[in-house]
């Protein structure tokens, strides 16, 4: 501890200052209030929960459905490949299926595959329904 009225150091036993004699007081540290980091959300919780647990507040979440994707996914064998994953908001990966015939094949099979096992998620890891 340290003196209030000269500064001196005291041992944490000490209750009077041995060099001005007065009253020694213990220091109470100020209580800093500590901010939610989280705020809270006024949705509702368990709106909607896609594969990477993300709660999703109703009207946000658009679901694509099965078959349209899997008409498009067929189409890639026609020459059209990457259009199911233009449908399902996937644009990075549907230009390079549609330049590269769907990978030569193989993509557009894999995701054929994927799509009929319900394992084939659109741009924000919901799965077709």
């Amino acid at each position: 501890m340290i003196c209030k009225h000269c500064g001196a150091n005291l041992a944490p036993d000490e209750k009077v200052c041995s060099y001005c004699r007065c009253q020694a007081e213990e220091e109470i540290p100020p209580v800093i209030p500590v901010q939610n980091p989280m705020p809270q959300s006024s949705y509702p919780v368990r709106a909607y929960q896609n594969q990477y647990n993300r709660v999703m507040p109703p009207g946000m979440a658009v679901p694509h459905h099965k078959k349209p994707a899997l008409v498009m996914c067929l189409l890639g064998f026609c020459g059209l490949g990457g259009l199911h994953r233009f449908y399902t908001g996937k644009f990075g990966t549907g230009l390079l299926w549609l330049c590269t015939g769907g990978l030569f094949g193989f993509g557009t099979l894999i995701d054929l595959i994927l799509i009929l096992m319900n394992s084939f998620y659109d741009k924000d890891g919901n799965t077709l329904q």
